[in-house]
């Protein structure tokens, strides 16, 4: 039996809500590094902007991140919210097999329904690459009674491959970006043990925290609309998150062009930036390992006039491609 309180090394509560006291919050999860610490920031403030009538309780969820960052979490301050952060220390580990691609972080959403067993009755998860753009109180009061969680179908190529792949039932596979978790029912059916086992079994998964929900919970995910959990893929310059539909509650960049690296910046979250403690920081120039996005930095400072530099990472971008 895994004892979930090993993997917490700290927890504080550095801004408590006095509508808490009187009022049940909506209960909010996020789970990120120290890459994903601005994201996660600017997804809080997203939902503090569009939820100021609703009582809000986020759970931070971090891995090594810094002072600074957190630093910068903690001066996000709102009325209507408190805020609680667990620091996991390095006995939580997931079989390398399945953190390759995807960050140890992401794995964290298994373990928080445990750790808050006796706080909260149901636990909304948004990922750190997610943002708010209405109210979410509709979660609230969604009829749970007979399903574990709920969230959005993914795209048909992911029902059909991950479906036949799994031996799942075609339609019912979700994206784990944004998950309503029901909490008791989760620890009644020891999910967390159930998950972290799988994904220490030695077995390689596509999408490794996804694909272990959806193989245990099956039909018991009760499906939402995707205006939960809009996709958007951007380009440069593109801005398709103001593109999206009236009605969407949720948004979810889903490539790996994120709009806090600098090809990809759009208005929208750059709204939230210029209002967050971040607003001064350096953007990554483009992200990670991705090839394509040094290219399109090049091209960013060329329209920008910076030709020495867009010469520069022109030649990073031809190195990079050659080697690869």
């Amino acid at each position: 039996m895994i004892n979930i309180h090993d993997f917490l090394l700290e927890k504080i509560d550095y801004l408590v809500s006095d509508r808490s006291k009187s009022i049940d919050p909506l209960h909010i999860l996020l789970c990120f590094d120290d890459n994903y610490a601005l994201a996660a920031g600017m997804n809080i403030l997203s939902v503090l902007e569009n939820n100021k009538k609703n009582c809000l309780h986020f759970h931070l969820f971090m891995l090594n991140v810094s002072e600074h960052n957190r630093s910068n979490l903690r001066a996000i301050r709102y009325q209507n919210a408190s805020v609680s952060e667990y620091i996991i220390n390095n006995q939580f580990t997931i079989n390398s097999n399945n953190t390759r691609v995807f960050p140890l972080s992401a794995c964290l959403r298994l373990i928080a329904p445990e750790l808050l067993n006796q706080v909260a009755t149901r636990l909304l998860y948004l990922d750190a690459d997610t943002l708010c753009l209405g109210d979410l109180s509709s979660l609230q009061k969604l009829n749970m009674d007979k399903y574990v969680v709920a969230a959005i179908p993914d795209i048909d190529e992911m029902q059909i491959k991950q479906s036949a792949k799994y031996g799942l039932t075609q339609g019912q596979y979700f994206n784990s970006g944004v998950i309503l978790f029901d909490v008791h029912k989760w620890c009644q059916y020891d999910l967390t043990s159930k998950t972290l086992e799988l994904l220490n079994s030695g077995n390689t998964y596509d999408y490794p925290d996804q694909d272990v929900l959806n193989i245990l919970i099956g039909k018991e995910c009760h499906l939402l609309s995707k205006k939960f959990n809009q996709f958007v893929a951007l380009s440069p310059n593109g801005n398709e998150d103001i593109k999206v539909p009236e009605d969407t509650i949720l948004i979810h960049y889903v490539t790996k062009n994120k709009p806090w690296h600098q090809p990809y910046r759009t208005k929208l979250f750059d709204s939230y930036l210029s209002k967050s403690p971040w607003c001064h920081a350096q953007l990554p120039r483009y992200g990670g390992k991705k090839i394509s996005s040094v290219r399109q930095y090049s091209r960013l400072m060329y329209r920008q006039g910076h030709y020495f530099t867009a010469i520069k990472y022109y030649f990073i971008y031809l190195h990079k491609k050659l080697f690869k």
